[in-house]
């Protein structure tokens, strides 16, 4: 763990992975529970962590950026990876979505929003696109969900 990191962490604190991991349980529960419209759920599952690490960046750093993120027993992270590959199958399935492999197009969607938050956080000057409109052209290029879908899911 970052020295600098576990310096700032009062005793008795949680890790890192036991904060992340309670946080994506619930969040993913309560994304699950948001609309009946897979993509709508879908978009909150990536708008939810945009604004995770808009919120939190250092420990964004610390759990995905970090020699912490290098560990094997990263199972805190496999659950999100699972619940976004479900999401993408519910797209596919109900017509919504272009078909094909949803593990597939939940690794691409969870690479192209982890890079622009990351870069976000790395480069936090630089003149950003909305992350809302960034993560609607990811979904439309990405995972084929028609546009109108996206605007129906507001």
């Amino acid at each position: 763990m970052n020295r600098s990191f576990s310096a700032r962490m009062p005793r008795g604190a949680a890790t890192p992975e036991v904060r992340a991991s309670g946080c994506a349980r619930t969040s993913s529960r309560l994304l699950d529970e948001l609309a009946d419209d897979p993509v709508a759920r879908l978009r909150a599952r990536l708008l939810h962590l945009g604004d995770w690490v808009r919120r939190h960046p250092g420990l964004f750093k610390v759990l995905h950026e970090s020699t912490l993120n290098q560990r094997a027993a990263m199972e805190f992270k496999q659950e999100p990876g699972e619940r976004t590959t479900a999401a993408v199958r519910r797209c596919m399935d109900a017509g919504l979505a272009a078909p094909g492999d949803a593990a597939e197009v939940s690794l691409d969607l969870r690479a192209a929003v982890h890079g622009a938050v990351s870069m976000r956080v790395n480069q936090p000057d630089l003149p950003w696109p909305p992350l809302e409109e960034q993560f609607d052209r990811f979904l439309i290029k990405l995972a084929g969900i028609a546009p109108a879908s996206l605007r129906q899911g507001l």
